[in-house]
């Protein structure tokens, strides 16, 4: 299987003209889709909200909402909230007056009211208010109990920007309060758009892309005003986008690819049919890295992990993590892994069918030189992290389009000086895996994002986990080297995900990661 369901991130221009395409002007279609956008920002944000704390009794919720489709998809999504937590209460503020929204989004108020109304307080709109201090007192009444969260649908994607008074004075005002506890946007932040931020915009710590993901979103300029993004797949792309072209190397993939990993292993398997991946870590000061890698690997399900490691290593790694085969190499008097082990290494690599290194290896020469002459000896998939992601490696073995390379921004920029992601891998013909806040996985023909995780990853150690589940992937084989890198990404920030809704982005280790790997192949969420 090696054709995972990737969908396009879009200009604004471009979204604007498939949807036009899409929905025809069937109002119903639109009324249909906006549902199902609503509903999945309603069911997200209960999910979401658990990273700060567990969602109290009696949840209150602040809905701002615009005159379009944006405040829409608000109004369903606190519907949902509400249906959800009968317990729950909601502030509406709209933008403008209710008979100046267009038609949908009236239908999604109207709907809301009759079905949860009690529950829900509806302010002015703030087009109606004289001044900032007017605003200002409405809001400090607003918040003598505090928000549980708040939903952005003021403006879309055709907003004029910057963003004129008064709302830009609401906006200045959300953002300095504290009483706010979990700030979501639908599908793009109030005065995010494709010009920069010339000023302000409604900060979100999650920002959920319905249906289509708008490039403004993942402009690194915009990292603090969208927190963290959801990609929420409402099919549009299902049918080869619906007979619309869009042309474009950038893309997200569908949460739903992880259902590739859920299957039932042959009954005729054994370790060897489930890949045997080698793994070079480790040095006598960072043990810890070559450990979290085979934990990692084996917890991915590798059939098969033989790991290298220093010598002096090797008893207390046995007794650690048993279902791997430790091999003690030669070590440098500084503890790192010496080039006289090459030729043990030799031995095991042909029993292998993937190679992993880099975690915890240091920065000793004479170690980079066996990295380097361990590659040379090596014609399969390899992946490289930490401080094997050296120019002086890269540029001197032979087909470095078999690699995956797994650097943070600090690391690329060692690796290639100022050359863009897109034009290294081109160059190299490897694949780049660009660690950070939304990561991407970059090809020389392709760009994709996968928008999962949770803030908790920003911990060392987050990427020796990564490197061992991508290679545990590459080690089975039954997907290409694009594939097996996107689906590893994307099960490590989905179960990074599941933790943080169960314990939080605090007080939990990096290696608790492991222990929800399962629960995210195996459900949908």
């Amino acid at each position: 299987m090696n054709n995972l369901p990737i969908d396009p991130i879009l200009s604004c221009e471009e979204a604007l003209y498939f949807e036009s395409n899409y929905f025809g002007g069937d109002l119903e279609r639109e009324w249909e889709a906006m549902n199902r956008a609503g509903e999945a920002v309603g069911d997200s944000l209960l999910r979401d909200m658990k990273e700060l704390r567990t969602i109290p009794p009696r949840p209150r919720i602040l809905v701002l909402v615009g005159k379009g489709h944006n405040g829409g998809d608000a109004l369903i999504a606190a519907k949902r909230f509400l249906k959800t937590i009968p317990t729950a209460r909601a502030v509406v503020w709209p933008y403008c007056s209710w008979n100046e929204v267009r038609p949908l989004c009236k239908r999604a108020y109207d709907e809301m009211i009759n079905l949860v109304g009690k529950r829900v307080e509806v302010i002015k709109d703030v087009k109606g208010f004289i001044d900032e201090s007017e605003i200002e007192s409405t809001f400090i009444r607003l918040s003598e109990e505090e928000f549980s969260a708040s939903i952005d649908g003021l403006l879309g994607m055709q907003a004029k920007l910057p963003l004129r008074k008064p709302l830009a004075n609401l906006v200045s005002l959300l953002n300095r309060s504290e009483r706010i506890g979990v700030r979501v946007a639908v599908d793009i932040p109030t005065g995010v758009g494709e010009e920069p931020v010339s000023e302000e915009a409604l900060r979100a710590d999650f920002t959920y892309a319905t249906g289509i993901a708008k490039s403004p979103i993942i402009n690194e300029d915009n990292l603090q005003w969208i927190g963290r993004l959801r990609y929420l797949d409402l099919g549009f792309f299902y049918k080869e986008q619906d007979e619309v072209s869009i042309q474009t190397k950038i893309g997200v993939v569908r949460p739903s690819a992880l259902r590739n990993l859920r299957k039932l292993r042959p009954v005729h398997s054994d370790k060897r049919t489930n890949g045997h991946l080698f793994l070079l870590a480790g040095s006598r000061d960072l043990g810890g890295a070559a450990m979290m890698a085979a934990r990692a690997a084996l917890k991915a399900g590798v059939g098969l992990l033989t790991v290298g490691i220093p010598e002096s290593l090797h008893p207390s790694f046995v007794a650690r993590r048993p279902e791997a085969m430790w091999i003690p190499l030669p070590e440098t008097p500084t503890g790192g892994l010496a080039l006289e082990g090459l030729g043990k290494i030799r031995q095991f690599l042909g029993r292998a069918t993937a190679l992993a290194i880099g975690p915890g290896i240091g920065l000793e020469a004479e170690t980079h030189s066996l990295i380097r002459e361990t590659l040379n000896l090596w014609n399969g998939p390899a992946i490289l992290d930490a401080d094997a992601l050296r120019a002086e490696i890269i540029e001197k073995i032979s087909s470095p389009e078999r690699l995956v390379l797994t650097p943070h921004a600090g690391e690329f920029d060692r690796l290639s000086g100022s050359e863009p992601v897109e034009d290294y891998s081109s160059k190299t013909g490897s694949i780049i895996v660009l660690k950070g806040a939304h990561s991407e996985v970059v090809s020389p023909d392709k760009r994709v994002f996968s928008f999962s995780g949770s803030s908790l990853l920003a911990r060392g150690g987050s990427g020796d986990l990564l490197t061992g589940i991508i290679g545990a992937l590459l080690a089975k084989g039954e997907h290409d080297l694009f594939s097996s890198t996107l689906l590893g990404v994307l099960w490590h920030g989905r179960a990074a995900e599941v933790l943080a809704r169960q314990h939080g982005q605090e007080a939990v280790n990096v290696t608790d990661i492991l222990d929800y790997l399962s629960f995210a192949i195996r459900n949908d969420f």
